[in-house]
């Protein structure tokens, strides 16, 4: 087994995960080629998203983002990995829905208690959220709360409940995000939007091998973290596609191939999937500067990144930026942000 040190790893990690931005192509294409490389990008904040794009392309811009989601439909919004909103290819959809759906709705049972939400008034919601959708296609949350409460399902249109259905419907397959972003999102059909249904049949083996290409040197552990898939089911994953090993401060990590690694400088959105592809950071982000990067309230801030580590933090509203150690020079990436910003 190959001893490697923990700049290597870091490094090594920063390429697997497309920050050397070895996507070339522009337009949506581009957008959907780092979606497929990355297996889904974090997306509950739609900024954070689309600069995770830009920070893995070269000739992609922040309308095409849009573009690949609403227009040409090759990205997905919805529910994925851990639960949380992702932007994964259309084609990735159901294969991840059918591995992890069925956990994430168990692990949802105790939350769909506390708001009232028994078996059957969920499955009564997503058979009427899917029919109104499909009838009068995309639509905001407070159409689809009054269809509810209409249908008695819900008491009152506010509250968390609403959001519950609407999510629990997605986890099913049923419903994703469709135009709109922030306060202008609405929901859609995914048999509509995508024109047909999704097949809900996962490989969990075949998941271990994307995450591995995308984020490895990592550990089963690391695997489960990402995925939400349990402990032993990510374990099992990893030892059946992992090709190389490699032993990092006496930790052991594997891999599908043995990267160079990549030392460059790049500015990565809030949210972004390569902070939160591993159990643990430690080796990316030293302990004295977590809470500039994490500053509670499960926030995550834009950061600065070379070489895997993170060095600082910025800004997308005014691209001001602060580094944790010496001067490090940022104008060619922070000219490339203001391109793709337009």
């Amino acid at each position: 087994m190959a001893k490697r040190s923990v700049d290597w790893l870091l490094a090594a990690r920063m390429q697997a995960n497309c920050l050397a931005r070895p996507v070339e192509e522009s337009g949506p294409g581009g957008v959907a080629e780092v979606v497929r490389r990355t297996g889904g990008l974090q997306a509950q904040a739609w900024r954070g998203a689309a600069y995770a794009v830009r920070a893995r392309s070269t000739g992609t811009t922040f309308g095409d983002v849009s573009q690949a989601q609403e227009v040409d439909r090759s990205v997905i919004r919805g529910w994925f990995m851990r639960g949380t909103l992702q932007l994964v290819a259309a084609e990735d959809a159901g294969p991840l829905l059918g591995l992890l759906g069925p956990k994430l709705i168990k692990d949802t049972e105790r939350r769909y208690g506390e708001l009232g939400l028994s078996e059957a008034i969920r499955a009564q919601a997503a058979d009427l959220l899917e029919e109104h959708l499909l009838t009068h296609g995309p639509t905001g949350r407070a159409e689809l709360a009054d269809v509810l409460v209409k249908a008695g399902l819900i008491e009152e249109p506010r509250g968390q409940a609403v959001y519950a259905l609407i999510r629990h419907t997605g986890l099913l397959g049923r419903l994703c995000y469709g135009p709109g972003h922030d306060k202008d999102e609405t929901w859609v059909a995914v048999r509509d939007w995508l024109g047909k249904p999704l097949v809900l049949e996962g490989d969990a083996e075949e998941l271990a091998r994307r995450y591995l290409a995308a984020y490895g040197p990592a550990t089963a552990r690391d695997f489960a973290t990402w995925s939400g898939l349990p402990v032993p089911a990510a374990r099992a994953a990893v030892e059946a596609v992992a090709t190389e090993s490699f032993e990092v401060e006496g930790d052991v990590l594997v891999a599908v191939e043995d990267l160079p690694g990549s030392e460059a400088v790049r500015l990565v959105g809030e949210f972004d999937a390569y902070l939160l592809g591993y159990q643990d950071r430690r080796q990316a982000l030293a302990e004295e500067y977590h809470r500039k990067v994490f500053p509670g309230g499960g926030m995550l801030r834009p950061a600065v990144v070379r070489g895997g580590r993170v060095i600082g933090t910025w800004r997308h509203a005014d691209r001001s930026y602060e580094l944790f150690g010496p001067r490090v020079d940022l104008a060619d990436e922070l000219s490339d942000v203001a391109r793709f910003a337009g």
